[in-house]
């Protein structure tokens, strides 16, 4: 009787401990978009985005308290609507995305801050550098895409410094600015 009760404890223990199941949510990159600003010249800012990235979360509440998140860049998607200038910042003087194909951000920690604000502790792996940068996340609503799948709005932002990634490093901050700020518009679905 003692060991058919440690075996009942036992299976109800392990039942009880099992992790909640998560929920994977993938970006619809058609509608979302990756965005950055830079002062050019101190008096006006550069704009642009990268056209191909893509963004899961793995979330095991609806909330995305403590997701993981996972952001990878094709680097030489870079797009500032200017041909000459998008092949200078892909080369060697900037990005040099042939030897840095991908822009990686990978989160270590969300935590919620109000309502629908998040705090995303995380490591950005840029240009051979990986550094720790916190993104602020704006969950912006909920819908249904026409299939019947949820849908979310996320709004990312942030700013970190060019040369802690040794990006542009020949560059005086007078013609560009250190300064470079992220936002990103991204629907996930589930």
């Amino acid at each position: 009787m003692k060991i058919l009760l440690f075996v009942l404890t036992l299976i109800s223990s392990l039942a009880f401990s099992q992790e909640q199941p998560s929920t994977l949510w993938s970006a619809d990159v058609a509608h979302s978009n990756l965005g950055f600003k830079v002062k050019h010249k101190a008096i006006s800012y550069t704009v642009g985005d990268f056209r191909d990235f893509d963004l899961s979360i793995n979330s095991a509440t609806d909330n995305f308290e403590n997701a993981e998140i996972k952001m990878v860049i094709k680097t030489a998607s870079i797009n500032t609507a200017n041909d000459s200038r998008d092949q200078h910042l892909r080369g060697s003087d900037f990005f040099d995305a042939e030897k840095y194909p991908e822009i990686i951000f990978k989160s270590k920690k969300v935590t919620k801050k109000k309502d629908n604000t998040y705090a995303v502790l995380g490591d950005l792996d840029l240009h051979g550098v990986t550094k720790e940068i916190t993104l602020s996340m704006t969950h912006n609503g909920t819908s249904k895409t026409r299939k019947g799948n949820e849908l979310v709005g996320l709004y990312f932002s942030t700013t970190f410094k060019r040369s802690d990634f040794l990006i542009g490093k020949d560059m005086p901050v007078t013609v560009v600015a250190d300064e470079i700020d992220l936002n990103a518009e991204i629907e996930i679905v589930k």
